[in-house]
């Protein structure tokens, strides 16, 4: 089933806010059911989407792209006040499910549907020094200068007992690896911990841990989808588009040289480049065929986060005409960093073999403007949060030669940006 925006056409006011906002304090004092979260704060880049004026939500992950792509048809948008820039006015804010198959969902996952789109009552954002706020006519306004709770709640101590169904897991991977089936897979697994957790505070530690990242929340009452993804699946910004492949890893060392020695290391592991290059070859395919024109191959370097490096490789281009964002996010997604080559086969089998529904998490979470500008990110280093518990995810991409205990240990390593967040160790 999908949900269509209404037909009528909606006014929306826009302004620019002289006084100092702090944007997370903002949308942690407000009761939306409905309510979002940005930041990328090495570029100063922040906003918070409050309700829901209009929505564009399909329940079939199967469709999901082209059942919100066509729903968006019915948006209609009047913007009046002040001139701004594009991302101040009219932004949609969402994501989608990882799989594309209609597999057992787990409840925790349901109000979040197979993809939203979500055009808010309010939108606060601030970019290059300035505050801007869109607002739908006749919206109520908040007070925009509450204090920020610090109290992070609670959270129990991590355990282990999943750890041998995930070498199992693994141990499957590489059986159908050697016998030819895909080049790639990548497992993933949960980690599921009893909580009772403020999501502002914890959206606090995260962007001052990880400010290189976009620090996000999706809430739905008190279901939140939140997390500090390092990695982008495409931003669209005119013409021009940007993204980068992201695979391979090694764990950070506090020592400067010990630091210096694991990132030679990566560049020269035969595993991790062809884990990379693989992910390198599927994206440009996938945006050749889309009609982008890309520039000439960059470099492979290395993104070094708090405690994990990996092989970064950015990729740029033009876009063709009648092409945005949308259109890109369904021809990239599953990159073959979340799921592996070839991409269904690959896909089918984390479908079947994964003890877990992944939801939204590996998936396309983001922005977009109605003329197709924005940016989504890939939702790693992510976790779902309920009045209850604090469900953890992390993955990692199997090849030939892969070894179960070094991928589990990977594993850990990635949960730790949450877990470091909250005090806790994998």
């Amino acid at each position: 089933m999908t949900t269509l925006a209404e037909s009528r056409q909606l006014t929306l006011i826009r302004k620019q806010i002289e006084e100092p906002v702090d944007l997370l304090a903002l949308w942690a004092s407000t009761s939306y059911q409905q309510k979002a979260y940005w930041t990328v704060p090495d570029t100063g880049f922040e906003f918070v989407a409050l309700g829901r004026a209009q929505h564009f939500r399909t329940e079939e992950r199967g469709s999901r792209f082209q059942s919100v792509r066509e729903a968006l048809d019915a948006l209609k948008i009047e913007l009046v006040g002040e001139n701004g820039p594009d991302f101040s006015g009219g932004v949609l804010v969402g994501g989608f499910a990882f799989s594309d198959r209609e597999i057992e969902r787990h409840p925790d996952w349901a109000v979040f549907g197979g993809g939203e789109l979500v055009l808010p009552e309010i939108f606060v954002v601030r970019s290059n020094g300035s505050t801007w706020m869109t607002h739908i006519d006749g919206a109520t306004i908040p007070p925009l200068t509450p204090a920020l709770d610090q109290d992070l709640g609670w959270v129990k101590e991590v355990d282990h007992q999943n750890d041998q169904d995930y070498l199992d897991l693994v141990s499957r991977a590489l059986t159908e690896i050697d016998a030819g089936n895909m080049t790639k897979v990548v497992t993933a697994r949960s980690l599921s911990l009893p909580a009772n957790l403020n999501s502002a505070a914890l959206l606090e530690r995260l962007r001052l841990r990880h400010p290189s990242c976009a620090t996000f929340a999706i809430a739905h009452g008190s279901q939140v989808f939140l997390g500090a993804s390092p990695e982008t699946l495409v931003n669209v910004d005119g013409e021009r588009l940007e993204t980068a492949a992201l695979a391979g890893s090694r764990p950070r060392h506090e020592h400067p040289g010990a630091d210096a020695r694991l990132r030679a290391e990566l560049l020269a592991n035969p595993k991790e480049r062809t884990e990379h290059q693989i992910v390198i070859d599927d994206i440009t395919h996938s945006l050749t065929n889309a009609g982008v024109h890309l520039d000439p191959p960059a470099p492979t370097g290395v993104m070094k986060l708090r405690r994990i490096q990996h092989l970064h490789t950015p990729i740029s281009g033009n876009l063709p005409g009648n092409t945005d964002i949308l259109d890109l996010v369904k021809a990239l997604h599953p990159t073959p960093a979340v799921a592996g080559l070839p991409r269904q086969c690959a896909q089918d089998w984390i479908d079947e073999n994964e003890l877990m529904d992944r939801g939204w998490y590996a998936a396309p979470v983001g922005w977009m403007t109605p003329e197709g500008g924005g940016e989504f990110r890939v939702a790693l280093r992510s976790a779902l949060l309920t009045d209850k518990s604090l469900t953890l995810f992390a993955g990692g991409g199997i090849v030939d030669g892969a070894e179960p205990e070094r991928e589990l240990a990977e594993t850990a390593t990635k949960f730790e940006a949450l877990l470091g967040a909250l005090d806790l160790t994998p």
